[in-house]
């Protein structure tokens, strides 16, 4: 009896972490220009870890820098999005960071909930070829 709970339990962790893998998100890396974040969304979409990325211009960026120094400075950029499953999260921010002019760049990611099955079906179609 023990054991068939066992079993269950690890059923039911295989079953939650595949949930988790195939969780749509998308990916947020803010760029410092538009080309940037061009370059790094052709290449992650040519490695087919991202179905589709759209490219939003900034107008401003304000931070603090240098770090605890008070000054705020500013910028424009652009913010990278890339529509992908969890599991390719981790291959996409290690991609970012090493095309991101920045030693420290902003890579993130938000989950998305209700989209339709048939558009899921795509982008995971798109993201095995």
């Amino acid at each position: 009896m023990a054991e068939q709970r066992f079993c269950k339990a690890k059923v039911w962790g295989f079953k939650s972490s595949l949930r988790l893998m195939n969780q749509v998100i998308l990916v947020l890396v803010n760029c410092n220009s538009v080309k940037e974040a061009e370059k790094i969304g052709r290449k992650v979409l040519r490695m087919r870890f991202c179905s589709c990325f759209d490219i939003i211009p900034r107008h401003l960026a304000c931070y603090f820098w240098p770090p605890r120094s008070g000054r705020i400075e500013s910028a424009k950029g652009a913010t990278l999005i890339l529509e992908t499953f969890r599991g390719k999260y981790n291959l996409i921010k290690k991609e970012a960071k090493k095309l991101h002019s920045d030693k420290l760049p902003f890579v993130g990611f938000i989950e998305i909930k209700g989209l339709d099955k048939e558009y899921i079906k795509w982008m995971g179609d798109e993201q095995r070829k």
